[in-house]
């Protein structure tokens, strides 16, 4: 497999990671677990936006078309801000309301 290759992978299996996160924090309303899934989507923020700039880098050396890979690239950054708004948003209701 091309470098290209492990990194998208890397890329989508990040992207699986904070669906996962999502959900188990949209199933659960307990205080300690949306603590938990912020944590994470925390913890694993830093290596998505490093892959995505190494995803930048490669198409750029390599002078693939980038353009449908720039759209997946914009729309995975707004999945991940809305993510974090909801996480954040679901930190307060709990903690105000539990």
């Amino acid at each position: 497999m091309s470098e290209f290759n492990l990194i998208v992978i890397e890329f989508f299996l990040l992207l699986a990671l904070f669906f996962f996160i999502f959900a188990f924090s949209i199933i659960s309303s307990e205080s300690i677990t949306v603590l938990i899934s912020i944590i994470l989507f925390f913890i694993f923020l830093i290596p998505f936006f490093q892959v995505l700039n190494e995803i930048s880098l490669v198409v750029f050396n390599e002078g693939f078309e980038g353009t449908l890979l720039n759209s997946i690239i914009s729309y995975s950054i707004f999945i991940i801000i809305f993510i974090g708004i909801f996480l954040f948003v679901e930190m307060v209701y709990v903690s105000l309301f539990n």
